[in-house]
């Protein structure tokens, strides 16, 4: 199960990378799609600036599912985004082009929330008791003391 955990992650940094970059190196040819509604939303994102912000997203989560740090971070950063695309190529275009990009996504995404979910537990509490932050320095050696207990296995 971790190979294919692995193999997800990877995959899916790597395709959440290469579209990211594409949107400043347009090495993918975009075309545009053939619904109207589809459009207005892509001309709305880009004339308000919000789809460069998408692209960002997109980059640096590629890049920390790589690198393998702060991975449910990442996933949790692009479910608005995976949520977004899935609507759009599976509501709105439903073509088979968009519709295999958008499974490409989603697919690698959902393995690697679940196999995450331990991480999430704490945000999906019922009733939860608020508590005073943790100092900086607890914060960076708790990360550390993570980051280094993975490099001993």
């Amino acid at each position: 199960m971790n190979v294919l955990v692995m193999i997800a992650r990877i995959f899916l940094g790597l395709f959440l990378l290469a579209n990211g970059l594409n949107f400043w190196f347009d090495w993918l040819p975009i075309e545009r799609p053939q619904s109207d509604e589809a459009n207005v939303l892509m001309d709305g994102l880009v004339a308000s600036g919000l789809f460069g912000v998408v692209k960002y997203v997109e980059v640096l989560a590629g890049i920390a599912l790589l690198a393998n740090r702060f991975v449910p971070l990442a996933l949790a950063l692009m479910l608005p985004l995976t949520l977004v695309i899935c609507y759009v190529d599976y509501v709105l275009v439903v073509e088979p082009v968009p519709i295999i990009f958008a499974t490409l996504l989603v697919v690698p995404h959902t393995l690697l929330m679940i196999f995450h979910l331990r991480s999430y537990l704490a945000i999906l509490a019922c009733r939860a008791e608020p508590a005073p932050p943790l100092p900086i320095s607890a914060i960076w050696s708790t990360m550390l003391a993570g980051a280094s207990a993975k490099a001993k296995t």
